[in-house]
């Protein structure tokens, strides 16, 4: 389980004053398992490779995970002032080794190519998740926050399992709604990369 979280999110509605973000909802999560999380705003490239690597080379307990909470599209996230494209994230990434775990909370990006790619290419990271649908961020977040919680809430009958095969006890448990949310989650196994797969059958 990781034992810190950065959330960083870029504003939802850039026409309004009215505030809305998955901070509440992860911070809830975090006080309750005892996680350090911490959240800042991202608007463009920059904004968000500093953010990446400050959280990267802050002394902060480890392992840690990202969670980029934007609007998105299959190929970038989207940014206040501008997106950001998937070669710079994964160029942030690649930069960032003390982050083992990634999680995008955005519609769209999270397909099994943008994730492969991710993998490959900054091999410090354990795993990648995210959605290949358009999807309510708020169920979506919800989905997640019970993710997170699964892998890091062991009991007698799931310790010693890899968070990949509770990742899958979940969706086995709850595969419509997860192919109705487009979830998608690839991980490291050895030297290999590996997509979690799942049916309506699981």
């Amino acid at each position: 389980m990781f034992k810190t979280i950065l959330v960083l999110e870029s504003p939802w509605d850039p026409h309004s004053v009215k505030s809305k973000s998955v901070w509440p909802f992860v911070n809830e999560f975090a006080n309750v398992y005892n996680i350090a999380a911490h959240h800042q705003m991202f608007t463009d490239k920059l904004s968000f490779q500093h953010w990446v690597q400050r959280f990267h080379k802050e002394k902060l307990s480890e392992p840690k995970l990202l969670y980029v909470a934007a609007h998105g599209g299959a190929g970038r996230i989207g940014g206040l002032k501008k997106d950001i494209n998937g070669t710079t994230i994964v160029e942030a990434c690649k930069k960032a080794k003390s982050i083992k775990y990634i999680h995008f909370g955005s519609c769209l990006f999270g397909t099994e190519d943008n994730l492969s790619n991710l993998l490959k290419s900054a091999k410090h990271l354990q795993w990648a998740a995210g959605y290949d649908k358009e999807v309510a961020w708020v169920d979506s977040t919800l989905f997640d926050v019970m993710l997170w919680g699964r892998i890091g809430m062991r009991d007698c009958a799931s310790t010693g399992k890899k968070f990949h095969t509770i990742a899958k006890e979940l969706l086995s448990e709850i595969p419509g709604l997860a192919k109705n949310l487009g979830f998608r989650f690839q991980y490291r196994y050895g030297k290999a990369i590996k997509p979690l797969i799942y049916t309506d059958e699981m």
